[in-house]
């Protein structure tokens, strides 16, 4: 038993294994680093509150004062368009001209502004968009009048604030919620990369375990030796795990759609049915409005960069799966693929790439992150980024498709199996 135990073992653990091993968790140590940089820059926004202080009162001032007392940065412009273009502002709040006389005066409720900018549609940003400032000056405002001012009016303390959202995307604003303006489109943007990321490791799984183990059978070398051309048997071996890889990820992408679906119905009663759906169209229109709706050029450029990131795949696990002694490696053999697959999606997932300072020139040399941010480039207009990645895609994949051909077209792949063997037969003679 021990003695079978031990010959196991040492199939399976080897220097292959040893080295993917180190490789993965450097890598995965890397990512790790990366998203604690970018969530940490995310989050260090709380404490920083932005007002737009057009009452210019001592009230006001007041205001400012105690929330810097409280261990806030108060940053403040003259309008928000300034804040954007100067202060690099994503939120902000305005203090109306007008609103003390309405607290101390007239003692009616105050309306304050709440200004968010959409610059990406990703989850992290969707989960803080607008709350910061907006909660602490509101917070302030009601201690302030509790404290100092209308104590013995209890009834208007109840509600003095009420707070109007407004959203600016694509240089334009509409006065609506900018969660719900992104939960008409963060379906899809949320399904794309999970149905992408899917497709490239399903895809180069796929490939590279048919071509090692086709050439551990001996069937690939029969089958390059036949008269049939080679670029006949790539393309057929490329079509046929694209095929699989299809099949696989519309069966994912149906399930999620279909959770997703009975979840939204589940918890919206059949009385409720005719205001969802008057909500989604409001919704579509303030999207239409604030241009973040994807034009019909804009979607066959998306389809087109899928399509090169499939081509890529399929071309790069060919080399790889020709690379590979026998199909007990080809998990190794499709790391690479997968590791750069899962970088710009746990990161296009959680941040906006296009915002990530230097850190993104590096991303952009995944070819695979390209088309995870299409969506983002053509919603927020960002159009010079898309079609540069759309032609260092396609430059790209030339470059795979010549290494591919000139690696089947020699003796390479089995010269290297006889160079990279465990073990070599000792010359007899």
């Amino acid at each position: 038993m021990m003695h079978l135990l031990r010959k196991e073992l040492s199939e399976l653990i080897n220097k292959q294994m040893l080295i993917s091993l180190v490789m993965s968790f450097i890598i995965i140590a890397m990512l790790g680093s990366l998203m604690t940089n970018v969530l940490t820059d995310e989050f260090t926004d709380y404490g920083t509150v932005r007002i737009i202080d057009q009452d210019q009162t001592e009230f006001t001032q007041k205001i400012i004062d105690r929330i810097q007392e409280d261990g806030y940065t108060v940053e403040t412009a003259s309008d928000f368009a300034e804040g954007v273009s100067q202060k690099h502002w994503s939120e902000a709040v305005l203090l109306p001209e007008g609103m003390t006389e309405l607290l101390f005066v007239q003692h009616e409720q105050c309306q304050v502004h709440s200004y968010t900018l959409l610059r990406t549609t990703s989850n992290v940003s969707i989960s803080m968009m607008g709350s910061s400032s907006t909660e602490t000056v509101n917070s302030t405002i009601n201690t302030l009048l509790s404290e100092e001012y209308l104590q013995g009016d209890l009834a208007f303390l109840e509600n003095p604030i009420l707070t109007v959202p407004y959203t600016q995307a694509n240089n334009r604003t509409v006065q609506a919620n900018p969660s719900i303006i992104l939960s008409s489109l963060t379906l899809f943007d949320q399904l794309m990369p999970l149905l992408l990321f899917l497709l490239v490791v399903l895809t180069a799984q796929t490939i590279i375990t048919a071509i090692a183990t086709e050439k551990s059978d001996k069937t690939l070398e029969t089958l390059l030796s036949s008269p049939v051309p080679r670029t006949t048997i790539i393309g057929a071996k490329m079509l046929a795990a694209l095929i699989v890889a299809l099949i696989y990820a519309l069966t994912y992408g149906v399930a999620f759609l279909t959770t997703v679906l009975s979840t939204v119905s589940g918890q919206t009663e059949s009385a409720d049915i005719g205001n969802t759906f008057a909500d989604i169209v409001t919704t579509r229109h303030y999207a239409e409005e604030l241009l973040l709706q994807i034009p019909a050029i804009g979607w066959v450029g998306v389809i087109a960069q899928l399509a090169l990131t499939l081509g890529i795949t399929l071309t790069a696990s060919i080399i790889l799966g020709g690379l590979v002694e026998d199909a007990k490696n080809t998990q190794y053999a499709s790391l690479p693929i997968m590791l750069m697959t899962m970088f710009p999606y746990v990161l296009s997932m959680v941040s906006d790439i296009r915002n990530m300072g230097a850190v993104r020139w590096v991303l952009y040399c995944i070819p695979f992150t390209h088309t995870f941010i299409a969506t983002a480039n053509f919603r927020f207009h960002d159009l010079p980024l898309f079609f540069c990645g759309l032609v260092y895609q396609i430059i790209f994949l030339i470059v795979m498709v010549v290494i591919a051909l000139k690696l089947y077209s020699s003796d390479l792949l089995f010269v290297h199996r006889s160079i990279f063997s465990k073990k070599s037969e000792p010359d007899k003679n």
